[in-house]
C-alpha cells in the first residue's frame, strides 16, 4: 500500500463520550497518522502551549509582543483555514484551540510545510481551558468556524454557543473586539441569533462572507449539499 504524507488521511472508530459530562464535541476516536504524529514529535514543544491548573493564565502579548493583532480560533479542526489565514496575514498572531489530537498534528504539519511563525496551539477542550487559560482582554478577535450544530433536539444542550459561554468569550476580547462565527446549518444560525439577542456583551449580526475567510474543503462539501453558510460579526460592546 502506498504511504501518504497527507495529514488529513485519518480513519476513525465510534467512541461515545462519558454520559456524565456535557461535551460540545464528539469523541471521534480518530487514529493519528504517521505524518501527524511526526509533526507533534518535531514541533510540539515549540508550538503547543501548555498550562498546569495551578499556573498563571497565559499572556498572549508575552508570546507575540510585536504582532499587530492577536486572534483566538476555537476549534481549528484539521487546520486548513488556520494555516491559510496565518500565511496570508503574518502580522496577526493566531492561537488555535483544538481538542482532537489528529487536528493538532495536522495543523503542526501545515505550520512546518508553510514555515509559519505566527501560530501557536492549545490542545484542550475550550470550555475547560478558556476561563483560566488566558488573561482577560487578550484578543482582538475570536473565530469560531463551523462548530458542531448538534442537530437533534436532545443534543442542543451540547451546543457551544449558548448560556454563560457567550459572556465568557467577551471577557477575553478587547473592547470592540470581534467575534466571527460561521455555520453551514441554517437552524443553528437561527439559534445563534436568538442566543446573542439575550446578552448585552455583544452587538452585531449576519454579514456577507468576508473575503479573508478561506473556502475550505469542509465548506465546499456543505455547499455541494446545498447547505446555507451564514457568517456573523459580533462586536464586544
Amino acid at each position: 500500500m502506498e504511504r501518504t504524507n497527507n495529514p488529513d488521511n485519518t480513519s476513525s472508530t465510534n467512541n461515545e463520550g462519558h454520559p456524565n459530562s456535557i461535551r460540545t464535541y464528539k469523541l471521534r476516536g480518530a487514529r493519528i497518522t504517521p505524518a501527524q504524529e511526526g509533526a507533534i514529535e518535531r514541533l510540539g514543544e515549540r508550538f503547543i502551549l501548555s498550562r498546569a491548573e495551578t499556573d498563571a493564565p497565559i499572556d498572549v502579548r508575552e508570546i507575540f509582543p510585536h504582532s499587530k493583532r492577536r486572534v483566538l480560533e476555537i476549534g481549528s479542526g484539521m487546520g486548513e483555514a488556520t494555516a491559510a489565514m496565518a500565511e496570508a496575514d503574518p502580522d496577526t498572531a493566531i492561537i488555535a484551540i483544538e481538542v482532537h489530537k489528529p487536528g493538532v498534528g495536522s495543523l503542526l504539519w501545515r505550520i512546518e510545510k508553510s514555515g509559519l511563525e505566527n501560530v501557536r496551539i492549545v490542545h484542550a477542550d475550550v470550555k475547560e481551558f478558556l476561563e483560566r487559560g488566558f488573561t482577560d482582554e487578550s484578543f482582538d478577535e475570536i473565530r469560531i468556524y463551523f462548530p458542531d450544530p448538534w442537530q437533534k433536539l436532545r443534543h442542543h444542550k451540547r451546543r457551544l454557543l449558548q448560556g454563560e459561554f457567550i459572556p465568557l468569550l467577551a471577557t477575553k476580547l478587547i473592547t470592540k473586539g470581534l467575534l466571527h462565527i460561521a455555520t453551514d446549518w441554517a437552524p443553528y444560525a437561527q439559534w445563534i441569533q436568538a442566543e446573542f439577542e439575550k446578552v448585552s456583551e455583544f452587538v452585531g449580526g449576519k454579514v456577507a462572507r468576508p473575503e479573508h475567510r478561506p473556502l475550505t474543503r469542509f465548506e465546499e462539501q456543505g455547499l455541494t449539499k446545498e447547505h446555507e453558510v451564514t457568517d456573523f460579526f459580533y462586536y464586544k460592546s
